[in-house]
Formats: C-alpha cells, sequence, structure tokens
C-alpha cells in the first residue's frame, strides 16, 4: 500500500471499466481507500484495502468480511452494495455506487417532523434486522470478545488521567470493570443478534427509489459482530456525533420494543442504557487516544457532546454504582472542561488501551 495507479488501472481493466476515471472519497481511519469510479453514465466504488493475507490485515475488517456479511445481508433483503469484481489478494474490490446522500445529509435537511421519519426509518431496518438475523450461518466475531467491548475501559485509560492530571494506578481498570461486573449481574440475560457495530447516519445512505426499510442503504458493515441487540440502536440515538433530540429516540425506542414479546422487552430495555454508557466511555476515550497518539484531534470536537451524554447515561437509576464510582475519583464529565492535550502524555499508563 498504495498500489500504483497502475495497478488500479488493471483491476479495473480485469473488470470491464477500461479508461474509467477515479476520484478519492470518504474518510476512514482504517488502512482503505475508496474511489468513485465513473466511465460514461455509470459509476461503482473502487474499495482498495490491505490485502487478506497481509500481517496488516485486521480480522473482522477484512474484504472477505464485507463479502461474507454483505452475502448474508443481502439475502434477508437488506440494501447493501452488490459487489461486481473482487481481488482479494490485491486487496481491491470494485462495488455497487450507493450515492453520497447519506442520512447526515437527509437528517440536516428536514425539519422536526421529517428527522423523525428519517429516525424511524432507519430503525425499520433495524427492526427488520433483529426478526431476521437471529441465525448467522458463518464464524463471526463476538461482541464480548472485540475492541469494542474491550474499548469501555478507555475512558478510564485515557479520559481519567487526562483530567486528574496523575496516572493511574494499577488496579483502577480492574475496579471499574468490577463495577460493570456489578452492574451487569443485575440485568436480564442480554438477546444476541448481528449486530452492524457502526450503525450512525454517515453510514447508512437513503435510497429513494427502493420501498420500506430498503431504502437504508447499508455500509461499513465488515465489523460485524453477534453481540447485545440493543447496541446498534444505541449507535443510532445515542449517536457520538449529535444529539438527537429526546421525542425521536423515545418514539423510535419504542416503535422497536412494541414488536417484542414481554421477555425480550425488558431485556432490551434494562440494556439499553448500560450499552450506551458504554459506547460513550469507549468513544470519550478513543477521541484522546487518537489525538495524542496519531494527532487526529477533530473527534476533540465532540466532547462537548460525549460530556452530555455521559451526565445522562450515569442519572439512570441502573448506572448508580458507576456515577457513584466516577464521583469518589472526582472525576468531572462538564461539557465546558478544557483538556490540554500537550500536557497529556506523560499521565498515561504504558499498557492503555
Amino acid at each position: 500500500m498504495p498500489l500504483s495507479v497502475y495497478e488500479r488501472a488493471e483491476f479495473l481493466k480485469q473488470s470491464g471499466w477500461s479508461g474509467a476515471t477515479a476520484e478519492p472519497i470518504g474518510e476512514d481511519w482504517s488502512q482503505r481507500q475508496y474511489f468513485r469510479i465513473r466511465k460514461g453514465s455509470r459509476s461503482a466504488i473502487l474499495v482498495h484495502s490491505v490485502p487478506d493475507n497481509d500481517a496488516k490485515a485486521v480480522a473482522g475488517h477484512k474484504l472477505i468480511d464485507f463479502v461474507e456479511i454483505g452475502r448474508f445481508l443481502g439475502k434477508l433483503e437488506a440494501s447493501v452494495p452488490e459487489i461486481y469484481a473482487k481481488d482479494l489478494a490485491q486487496g481491491l474490490m470494485l462495488i455497487e455506487d450507493f450515492g453520497d446522500y447519506d442520512f447526515i445529509k437527509l437528517i440536516s435537511e428536514m425539519n422536526g417532523v421529517r428527522q423523525a421519519d428519517a429516525y424511524r426509518l432507519a430503525t425499520q431496518c433495524l427492526m427488520h434486522l433483529y426478526k431476521n438475523a437471529a441465525y448467522i450461518p458463518f464464524d463471526i466475531i463476538r461482541y464480548e470478545d472485540s475492541h469494542i467491548h474491550k474499548g469501555r475501559q478507555r475512558v478510564v485509560d485515557w479520559y481519567i488521567p487526562s483530567v486528574l492530571k496523575r496516572k493511574n494506578p494499577d488496579d483502577l481498570v480492574a475496579e471499574y470493570l468490577g463495577v460493570w461486573n456489578q452492574i451487569e449481574r443485575e440485568l436480564p440475560p442480554v438477546v444476541q443478534r448481528f449486530q452492524h457495530g457502526d450503525f450512525h447516519p454517515g453510514n447508512l445512505l437513503y435510497l429513494p427509489d427502493r420501498i420500506g426499510f430498503r431504502q437504508v442503504g447499508m455500509i461499513d458493515f465488515q465489523g460485524g459482530m453477534r453481540g447485545p441487540a440493543p447496541y446498534d440502536l444505541v449507535n443510532l440515538l445515542e449517536d457520538a456525533r449529535r444529539m438527537v433530540p429526546e421525542e425521536i429516540k423515545q418514539s423510535c425506542l419504542e416503535m422497536f420494543v412494541s414488536t417484542l414479546n414481554d421477555q425480550e422487552r425488558e431485556s432490551f430495555l434494562a440494556w439499553y442504557p448500560v450499552l450506551s454508557a458504554q459506547f460513550h466511555f469507549r468513544v470519550i476515550g478513543q477521541a484522546i487516544k487518537l489525538a495524542v497518539c496519531s494527532d487526529i484531534t477533530r473527534l476533540m470536537d465532540l466532547m462537548p457532546i460525549l460530556s452530555r451524554h455521559i451526565l445522562r447515561d450515569l442519572a439512570h437509576p441502573s448506572l448508580r454504582p458507576m456515577k457513584r464510582w466516577f464521583d469518589q475519583l472526582e472525576v468531572d464529565f462538564n461539557p465546558d472542561l478544557s483538556i490540554d492535550l500537550g500536557e497529556i502524555k506523560p499521565f498515561i499508563r504504558a499498557d492503555a488501551f
């Protein structure tokens, strides 16, 4: 990586797209590049990734994962890009172009009522997957074994030392995880389903020519897992990038659980606030980690939103043990809190995740 222009052109030639133009698109923190390919009236998306057999290829984010999960979702009648051509050994794939009218643009251009319709449409897509994706006919990562689940400790590894301005003691992560164990022991068993893992408006394309939930075009699902059923709805409604209006959240949540039996409904509603907090704890730590380790600072702009999310999370009765734990440490999630990136590094432990 990167492949030469010649090698990409050769792949396009072999795929029937000789002479097409290529425009870089998107922004991906992983080792992938995307190009919009045009030839006459046709367009497609060229995905260029680390080859699947490369040592740098990460399990759960290989092109073969996109192929297998896409095939699975397609059989469930979900809208996923058709694969026109692929060369996994070269890390190249040509897929259907869903356009660039994502749900971020859709939501931003709508007033309150129509904005709610957009969120309900995305919720309908998740309801369809919940109903039809209980069985996954191939090996897939379990949420409990994933970096996403482990990432809930990033609030401890990165946020706490940044605001307290001192290095964490040896047992702090274990203490924190112990509080989660205490909280989760009080919950009913969680229903497991296929989990997109990154189901937010930027990964959803609006396809107006299709019908119903198929108007939601899903991308970036190669990291999909089997995990807690509420996770993707949490991703959508408790979005780390924006504050979804409360009435929209409640409407979508009520619509989703209205189709569940009593046991599933109890499980879903019990786990929703827990997964919401864990999601925000992961992202607030990830924002600092990316800024300190990779000089990627754009997520730091989300700190006030993430702080407001976390304050709301910790106000939930199920999260009282976690709120007490942070209060005892005198850790502040004030949205107006300023973090000086220049002074953080000495406070971060070598084993921070």
